[in-house]
């Protein structure tokens, strides 16, 4: 059996992927030095964060139930649309209400791509390979954050609004001609129907799912409001309370992203391996480790974002590997929109709390996050002994 049933759709992917690496780098390094620039700080930055990740909570389910009934693609077109839109809308009204729009729409992106792709994915890859399918999706999508990062950190003298507004017109650009190329490519198994039972019924899995999911929706929750305490304030901490200068919050990012891209396919490799629950404790491990490194100056606060690069690539390949195999891909738009709006409930309080305890003192934020990823492994242990991977 071939281990990829339809290329051109699985090249199409890989090409997508290469853009959300530029925008999301784009995005996650300009936002918040943007904002800093206009007058606000890492506080501010927690509590867009915090209002922003409330919004997207109510539409996420309705992005899960599209997925699962036939519009895998046209979901991932949004998904680019929402992060151009991101980048551009800011830049041309900075008012606060629409800094929350500009990072709700940068959030659900990174949302609603991952379920789009991984129902085209969990059709035409061979589940035996799909740990290792993943972590070229990293590859690639690191490879160009990384350059972008680079790129980035040494042009910012052009200004922040310019760099966004560029970035921005690339992915709208890139949307469309994807969503062109998966037309010709892919054509989805399901009929198309909607209705509004259905879409209810989206809503109501966030809070009726099998008891059997539990400890994952615990992880979930666990997880997210670990990391969401610092990942989206780093740049601006970096900045306001380190130092840094733009050069050298660019490198921080292009370190982080070439661990991610070199440690990528081992990490899927090894999900395939060990299976993606032994995985994920893995990338717990790893990234409080990180963190730990995360509060010396250099060199071992460089070394850190190689800790973190390499964490995030195992969360990537075995987190995408579990949702898609869990249940079938047939329902993996369900079940990502109901882990995501875990996470994405968890994520509400976390940057906001986070960037607080920065105001008190920026320890207390990672000394929480580490222990909180060191006892998120215990909701996965009993997960592993309900799940038989034959």
């Amino acid at each position: 059996m071939s281990v990829v049933s339809n290329r051109g759709a699985l090249l199409t992917l890989y090409g997508y992927t290469v853009l959300r690496g530029v925008g999301r780098s784009g995005f996650m390094i300009l936002f918040p030095l943007y904002i800093l620039s206009i007058g606000y700080r890492t506080s501010d930055l927690g509590e867009i964060a915090m209002i922003a990740s409330g919004l997207m909570i109510l539409v996420l389910p309705l992005f899960g139930y599209l997925v699962d009934h036939g519009y895998a693609a046209e979901v991932m077109f949004l998904s680019g649309l929402f992060m151009g839109g991101s980048l551009i809308i800011p830049v041309l009204n900075n008012s606060y209400p629409l800094l929350v729009v500009s990072y709700m729409i940068s959030m659900l992106s990174l949302m609603v791509w991952s379920p789009s792709r991984n129902r085209i994915v969990g059709y035409i890859v061979t589940e035996k390979y799909m740990g290792r399918i993943y972590s070229l999706f990293i590859i690639l999508f690191n490879l160009t954050r990384s350059l972008t990062s680079f790129t980035i950190g040494r042009t910012t003298y052009i200004g922040y609004g310019t760099l966004m507004i560029i970035i921005g017109i690339i992915s709208l650009i890139g949307s469309f001609l994807t969503y062109v190329a998966l037309l010709l490519s892919y054509r989805e198994r399901s009929s198309r129907t909607t209705g509004w039972t259905g879409i209810l019924d989206g809503y109501k899995a966030m809070i009726s799912f099998p008891k059997s999911l539990l400890p994952l929706i615990v992880f979930s929750l666990m997880d997210s409001f670990a990391w969401r305490l610092w990942f989206p304030l780093l740049n601006s901490y970096f900045k306001e309370y380190r130092g840094l200068t733009d050069p050298e919050i660019g490198d921080y990012n292009t370190l982080m992203g070439l661990s991610m891209m070199f440690t990528a396919y081992g990490a899927g490799h090894i999900t395939d391996l060990i299976k993606p629950l032994k995985a994920l404790m893995i990338y717990e491990v790893i990234g409080a480790i990180g963190l730990v490194l995360l509060q010396f100056d250099y060199p071992l606060l460089m070394a850190s974002s190689i800790f973190l690069g390499f964490s995030i690539a195992f969360w990537v390949s075995a987190y995408n590997t579990l949702i898609t195999t869990l249940l079938g891909p047939h329902m993996v738009g369900r079940l990502r929109a109901l882990t995501d709006s875990a996470r994405s409930l968890a994520g509400i309080p976390s940057p906001y709390i986070g960037g607080l305890l920065m105001t008190i003192n920026p320890v207390l934020t990672f000394i929480l996050s580490i222990s909180l990823m060191i006892a998120s492994i215990t909701p996965l242990a009993k997960l592993s002994g309900k799940i038989s991977w034959g």
